[in-house]
């Protein structure tokens, strides 16, 4: 009788050992998938930004969640393309694997002195082509669609915290690869369209990505009265126009470089063609205020410039001056117009008003404004920025987990 005890105790033992070391191996797996998690973001996060060290960076924010590569049996890895799995080649990708091999206490009385543990996570850059940063908006939304429609294979991002943040009346569709709203869904959300899919709420707020961007001022005013351009087929080279300029019935070439418009830019019934790299500045010089930029019936064919070296601005189109602060109202206006451009329409302290226009692009396209009040309009976005060496001219990207 004792002895059945004794054995009955010992076995109650090792099972109760052998039921500690798989906790200890749950315990260890779910800290290493938090790591992988971790470093899959940071990786991708910094791939984004075009930093060489991703992979460096990467291993260091699994150390940051306690979990240090060459320490206690731990390997952490980061690869781009992925080499395995669903992700396996797309270079949009990076995974994290990582891996601890553990000592083990009453498994080893059954000749399983070791234990391997891993954890693997899939991180892929989601490029954000609408950016809408107005963190207060009092009225109708800081994105207001009707009767409008934008399809986007990249992301939106609405920055207003409170008040009125999102609009999209019952004949608008938003369809996107995601949509974040700092804002809670309970209040500033005026919607019975399509936003497909459903908005994330409560999202973190996010700072200025091209806040390293110098403007180009100061300036010498090669025009220093208004301009007028009137029924004609030119080319125009880049100048600094400081008693603002108008164009009408004309159709314009224009070569490389940054074109500095101040105290107010119209174009009407006209064609512009800016292939080559341009960059429009838009500033004040003369005037007490900000005089805004007015664009119907027009046609619009702009692509932003790949490298500094004709003076103007990488990957930006449009630039307004951050000091032409006019929250909730719109600055820039486009009626009746067609537009395919590739670049991004910095308009970060005022907003951006469309009515009845159609939006392309050539390989990629980002909206970057305070507010978006949109009557009409369809808008097509794109995140191709091989024409950039690959690299978003954005200070940074989301890494989000996808695996």
């Amino acid at each position: 009788m004792l002895i059945n005890y004794f054995l009955m105790l010992t076995m109650l033992l090792l099972v109760s050992g052998l039921a500690l070391d798989a906790g200890l191996l749950g315990w260890r797996q779910i800290r290493l998938q938090n790591a992988a998690d971790a470093a899959a973001q940071e990786g991708m996060y910094q791939l984004a930004r075009g930093d060489s060290a991703w992979a460096t960076e990467g291993q260091a924010q699994a150390a940051a969640n306690g979990v240090t590569n060459g320490a206690s049996g731990v390997i952490v890895t980061l690869s781009n393309p992925p080499t395995t799995g669903k992700y396996a080649n797309d270079t949009s990708a990076i995974r994290a694997t990582v891996s601890q091999t553990v000592n083990n206490i009453f498994m080893a009385l059954i000749n399983a002195g070791q234990s391997t543990v891993s954890a693997t996570a899939v991180a892929r850059e989601i490029p954000t082509c609408i950016w809408i940063m107005n963190p207060n908006s009092s009225s109708n939304g800081s994105l207001w669609l009707l009767s409008a429609a934008i399809y986007a294979s990249c992301g939106v991002f609405v920055n207003t915290a409170s008040g009125y943040s999102l609009g999209v009346d019952g004949y608008s569709t938003l369809a996107d690869w995601r949509t974040r709203v700092v804002g809670p869904s309970s209040t500033g959300v005026l919607s019975s369209g399509t936003i497909s899919p459903s908005a994330h709420y409560s999202s973190a707020s996010k700072t200025d990505p091209l806040a390293y961007i110098t403007a180009p001022t100061p300036f010498t005013c090669t025009y220093t009265s208004a301009t007028t351009i009137s029924g004609q087929t030119t080319t125009l080279s880049p100048s600094n126009f400081c008693g603002g300029l108008t164009i009408t019935n004309s159709t314009l070439t224009l070569q490389p470089g940054t074109y500095i418009i101040a105290d107010g830019l119209t174009i009407s019934n006209s064609s512009i063609f800016g292939l080559s790299g341009v960059t429009f500045f838009l500033t004040k010089h003369n005037s007490a205020s900000y005089i805004n930029t007015s664009i119907n019936s027009s046609n619009l064919f702009l692509k932003a410039p790949t490298s500094s070296a004709n003076g103007g601005i990488t990957g930006v189109v449009v630039f307004a001056d951050r000091n032409w602060v006019a929250h909730g109202s719109q600055g820039v206006s486009l009626a009746n117009s067609t537009v395919q451009s590739d670049g991004i329409w910095y308009i970060p302290n005022t907003g951006l008003y469309l009515w009845s226009c159609t939006f392309s692009y050539f390989a990629y396209d980002v909206w970057y404004l305070d507010n978006l009040y949109d009557y009409g309009t369809t808008a097509i976005f794109n995140s191709n920025y091989s024409g950039l060496g690959g690299v978003s001219p954005l200070q940074y990207e989301d890494g989000v987990l996808v695996q």
